[in-house]
Formats: structure tokens, C-alpha cells, sequence
């Protein structure tokens, strides 16, 4: 627990330092939330900070807080992205200070996770992993219009994954000594799917 509380300052501080870091001429235009992670239940929220016509600066913030007293089931976790956006032929932008149209950029995203869920009967065939990982690649997507306030936003994440965590037992008496520890993993693909409603906080 206490890893995990010096990794979320870590985060938060790492967060500030990027939004310190913006432009001055740099404003929230909208804010957004992923709506099939909602509907799952998990909470997030974005924001987007034009930089010029065609750049602007897309945030996210998740939390999963989930422990199921079940078979000691848990799927928790807390991450954040950021992303640069350049808008290739904007729409909309002279009318509603924000973006619309195809965009493409770098991004970066990181956070911790604590993820057990049953899949097989035997309890010392089910285990959680619990640890972190960070990712960067290139995000690309589409905003799509929708009416004066409001957008969709379809977006892709394709990059690298690098993971570390330790493996425990699901339940039981042991549950709390790992198995295994510093294991680490690696991925080359997509990382992050989100199809977010926006709402344009200008008109």
C-alpha cells in the first residue's frame, strides 16, 4: 500500500511538471470522458488545451477502484496520459475555438494496476499482479461534429508497453507473499481504444 501511495505522488507530480510546462498561451477548449470505460464502470475524466490552430494538448485521467470480497477478486488502477495533437485541415475552428478532422501526435501514458480475476475453479490456478507500466508511441484519431457544444472523439493509441509487476496467489493464506517478483513484460501494438464524448466549453 505505501509503494503504491509513493507511486500515485509520483504521478501526480510528474502531471504537474507537463501541465507547468504548457505554453502560457495555452487554454482549455473541452473536456471529455471515454465512454465505453463509463460504461464498465470506471471513472475517468480528459481535457484538451489549444496550443494554435492546428496543435493542441489532449489529457486523460483514469481509476479503477474495484475489490471484490469474492475469491478476493480486485481490479484496481490509476493512469494518466498525455498527448499532442496536430490537427491535419481543422474544422470548426474560427466559429468554435476548438478542433474537428483527423489528428495525429505522440503520446505518453502511465500508472499502476492491481488486477486478479478468477478464471478457473482450482483457487491455486488464479493469480493478481500488481505493479506499473508506461507506454509511448503515436495517437491518431477523429473528432467528429456533433452539434456547437458537443463532439466524438475516436481514438487510437499505437506504441510500446513496458509493464513490471509481482504475481500473487489470488486468495488464501498466502495470497499476500509473492510468487514472483520484478517480473516484467513487454508490448508493440495498440495500448489505448477510446471513444470519448467531448463538450466544447466555448462556443
Amino acid at each position: 500500500m505505501i509503494q503504491i501511495m509513493i507511486r500515485l505522488v509520483k504521478t501526480m507530480v510528474v502531471a504537474f511538471i507537463m501541465l507547468l510546462s504548457m505554453p502560457r498561451e495555452a487554454s482549455c477548449q473541452a473536456i471529455k470522458t471515454n465512454v465505453p470505460y463509463l460504461l464498465l464502470g470506471i471513472p475517468n475524466i480528459g481535457a484538451e488545451f489549444s496550443i494554435s490552430k492546428k496543435i493542441s494538448i489532449s489529457g486523460d485521467i483514469l481509476w479503477a477502484p474495484y475489490l471484490f470480497k469474492k475469491d478476493d477478486q480486485v481490479l484496481r488502477s490509476l493512469q494518466g496520459s498525455i498527448e499532442m495533437r496536430y490537427y491535419i485541415n481543422p474544422k470548426y475552428y474560427y466559429t468554435n475555438n476548438t478542433y474537428d478532422g483527423f489528428y495525429i501526435g505522440p503520446y505518453v501514458l502511465a500508472g499502476d494496476f492491481n488486477v486478479g480475476l478468477k478464471t478457473k475453479d482450482n483457487p491455486l490456478d488464479n493469480f493478481r499482479r500488481e505493479g506499473w507500466g508506461i507506454s509511448a508511441g503515436v495517437s491518431l484519431g477523429y473528432k467528429m461534429y456533433l452539434s456547437n457544444r458537443f463532439r466524438v472523439d475516436f481514438n487510437l493509441c499505437l506504441g510500446y508497453a513496458q509493464m513490471q509487476y509481482d504475481k500473487y496467489y489470488l486468495g488464501g493464506e498466502w495470497s499476500n507473499y509473492p510468487l514472483e517478483m520484478n517480473k516484467t513484460k513487454s508490448w508493440f501494438g495498440p495500448t489505448k481504444v477510446g471513444i470519448s464524448l467531448v463538450y466544447n466549453l466555448f462556443k
